[in-house]
């Protein structure tokens, strides 16, 4: 008797332990498959240089920046690909942009990091800016710093655009810090698609 009641224990715990282990990773791919926190990300060292600016641009550690010593602009295109997070709403009302940056130069004057996010309709061509970064006003100095603008009317429909980033970096003062460091993206609030 005693035997049969420890089965039975060790049967219901197992029984038990298997449910809620089921019951757990049901949760946690439930969470994953939605998507929530899969924005858009690329680091500053994952662009494409434009051929006239590869001899004054570097990639370094995480982001793109001016050579030492060099002076001038450089121009670094990202493409901007599908994910959970831009397809979450039709249409999407806002989007969060998040930059990390570095311009030590807070007017422009000699430094500077600019981005436009841009997007070509795949049936009629063209090229339009959706939205647009300026460091100016927003640099802490010699430090990297991140710029969060939660209000970004933006609405991504990858069914019938291509997106992308145009990036410029400028620096006409060889002292300055001019550094792209990361852009992450993601649709916040809107009509919930279908």
């Amino acid at each position: 008797m005693h035997i049969t009641r420890n089965y039975f224990l060790s049967a219901a715990l197992r029984t038990v332990a298997a449910i809620t282990l089921i019951a757990g990773t049901a949760g946690i791919l439930s969470s994953s498959a939605l998507g929530q926190n899969r924005s858009w990300t690329a680091a500053g060292s994952t662009g494409t240089v434009d051929e006239d600016s590869t001899a004054i641009s570097q990639f370094k550690n995480f982001a793109v920046t001016l050579q030492t010593g060099a002076t001038g602009t450089v121009r670094v295109r990202y493409n901007i690909t599908a994910v959970d997070s831009l397809n979450r709403f039709c249409p999407a009302s806002t989007s969060t942009v998040k930059v990390r940056f570095r311009n030590s130069d807070n007017t422009g004057a000699t430094a500077k990091v600019s981005f436009d996010i841009k997007y070509t309709n795949v049936l009629s061509g063209g090229s339009t800016v959706l939205y647009s970064f300026d460091s100016n006003g927003k640099g802490l100095g010699n430090a990297f710093t991140t710029f969060t603008d939660s209000s970004a009317a933006i609405d991504f429909d990858f069914a019938q655009n291509v997106y992308w980033i145009d990036a410029t970096i400028f620096r006409n003062n060889a002292a300055q810090f001019a550094d792209l460091g990361s852009i992450q993206l993601s649709e916040t609030t809107g009509t919930a698609c279908p």
